[in-house]
């Protein structure tokens, strides 16, 4: 009985574990500093967004960019940050391949096959 009881635990103690590993890798970002004008973040290009709204990215960047004003800076998700989102819920067309679908190439091939696809050409505004 007391075997039971350790291995229960062992188990319940592996599956806490797993779970706060997986929200430290949910939460991992990096931060891109940007010029903030009235609550909103520029680009490199001017393009202007708002504190707390967010642009997302087709392949090949594949990213989801979000205005933290208070912080100066755009934090910026990648693909380790797409599991699980609740944008994935968001009813997409076949054609949308933006940030988090783009993460996934075996659920959404379509977003990889065509090298002319216009998501695949978008050359990223906030690149240098």
């Amino acid at each position: 009985m007391i075997r039971k009881e350790q291995r229960f635990g062992l188990l319940v103690l592996i599956f806490i574990t797993a779970q706060y590993i997986l929200y430290i890798a949910h939460c991992q970002y990096a931060e891109v500093p940007c010029r903030v004008e009235n609550g909103s973040c520029y680009t490199n290009d001017n393009e202007s967004l708002k504190d707390g709204h967010d642009f997302l990215y087709p392949p090949p960047n594949c990213s989801r960019w979000v205005c933290n004003a208070s912080m100066k800076v755009f934090l910026l998700y990648g693909c380790d940050a797409a599991v699980g989102h609740p944008y994935l819920a968001l009813p997409m067309l076949n054609e949308d391949c933006y940030w988090p679908r783009c993460c996934n190439k075996t659920r959404y091939p379509m977003c990889f096959k065509d090298p002319d696809a216009p998501w695949l050409r978008v050359k990223s505004t906030l690149e240098n």
